[in-house]
């Protein structure tokens, strides 16, 4: 559902061969904005270690990030990996705060926003909890992820009926990327946002990262990542990551 449309403002680099945008969070909204009003889908993904490792394994999942229109890399290790590389990020944006200002200029814009995963009450919670952040937020329609499987067809037609704006999808990888190319053509949406296991951070149930201070180029940061369901068993791609970064580096020619 990509597309190559509005890219020649973007500077998009690569980390182990997996493709990102090096571009900063307000760059990115004027992006966005671009998108929505050329009236075309487009699909917005954050790059995280794991996403990035699994990524160089699943075929289907790199060329869908290679499609995508906008990949915005996330979370200190990518942000670590691109310095290391001398490619250094303009930004290291935090996921869950980009969402929040993709929310605020939907406002801004008068658009309409469709919240789709989490289980169980999760997207109840995210909801309410947004709503108290962004007050005018125009949510046309919110749905579990773990929904029934018989009520598949009704989910698709609603959210097709709705035509939302801005598409917000929160299945965990690789779900949500196999569940738009199934039915991304059917729902009707805009612009969809992927944002794996965010609507847990929203509803409360995940705990905040720490601040720390350190010294990096662009001064004091918060170095969140994308929460993953089960994510501390994946601890174990993060020092492989490095090692094949170490690598690139090292092998690496111009």
């Amino acid at each position: 559902m990509g597309g190559l449309k509005s890219r020649k403002s973007i500077n998009r680099d690569r980390v182990l061969g997996i493709p990102f945008d090096n571009i900063s969070s307000k760059e990115s909204l004027d992006v966005v904005e671009g998108y929505v009003r050329d009236d075309e889908p487009r699909t917005i993904v954050h790059l995280s270690v794991i996403s990035l490792m699994r990524s160089r394994r699943d075929k289907n999942l790199r060329i869908f990030l290679e499609e995508a229109d906008l990949i915005i890399p996330c979370g200190r290790y990518i942000y670590w990996a691109a310095k290391f590389l001398k490619r250094p990020l303009k930004e290291v944006i935090d996921p869950s705060q980009f969402i929040k200002l993709l929310m605020l200029q939907s406002v801004e814009l008068e658009k309409r926003v469709y919240l789709f995963g989490g289980k169980d009450d999760t997207i109840d919670r995210a909801y309410e909890n947004l709503k108290k952040d962004i007050p005018k937020l125009f949510v046309i329609g919110k749905y579990k992820g773990n929904y029934e499987k018989q009520n598949l067809e009704d989910v698709v037609t609603a959210i097709g009926k709705a035509s939302p704006d801005y598409f917000f999808i929160g299945l965990g990888a690789p779900q949500e990327e196999l569940w738009i190319e199934r039915y991304g053509d059917k729902i009707n949406a805009g612009i969809i946002i992927f944002i794996e296991g965010m609507f847990d951070l929203f509803a409360g149930k995940v705990g905040k990262h720490r601040r720390f201070k350190k010294e990096w180029e662009v001064g004091w940061l918060t170095k969140r990542e994308i929460p993953h369901p089960r994510s501390f068993k994946k601890l174990w791609l993060v020092p492989i990551f490095m090692i094949l970064v170490v690598l690139e580096r090292l092998f690496w020619k111009h």
